[in-house]
């Protein structure tokens, strides 16, 4: 199928909005669970809660790695009113929207806790590609914690 667009006008226009994303970034910090090694010789210990049998639960078990993407961070308060009850928001204000490229986008996915101007988030939605020709940026929403 014949395209509106030459291969460079669309290399152009991909690199226009590269611009733009380079232009509007700043980072947030991910933070992704790290997975210990289990000892399957304590016949006492549940891979399902992480520890052993009547051990109390701490903080300490929990151990973070903070990793540093650069995104595109969009605040919101015109939220559609369905939206912010379905996902139990309270309010707008508790949504934002980030743009993140595939290696963030990956990282997202997998993470425990995202920061974003000292505030903590909760992934509240899939990734969903965007981009005129290719998928080279990802929209993902957040759901402020606490």
């Amino acid at each position: 199928m014949a395209s509106l667009f030459s291969d460079n006008e669309k290399n152009a226009i991909e690199s226009m909005l590269n611009d733009v994303h380079d232009t509007f970034k700043k980072n947030i910090y991910v933070y992704i669970e790290e997975v210990t090694s289990i000892d399957f010789s304590d016949t006492q210990f549940n891979p399902i809660y992480g520890r052993s049998f009547n051990q109390a639960k701490t903080s300490k078990d929990k151990k973070l790695t903070k990793h540093t993407v650069e995104a595109r961070v969009f605040y919101d308060s015109q939220k559609d009113n369905e939206f912010i009850e379905d996902i139990g928001a309270g309010s707008s204000e508790n949504i934002i929207r980030i743009k993140v490229n595939y290696d963030a986008k990956e990282l997202i996915k997998n993470s425990s806790v995202i920061e974003v101007d000292d505030e903590r988030y909760s992934l509240i939605s899939d990734a969903e590609a965007i981009g005129p020709f290719s998928n080279t940026y990802w929209k993902i929403y957040l759901k402020r914690d606490g």
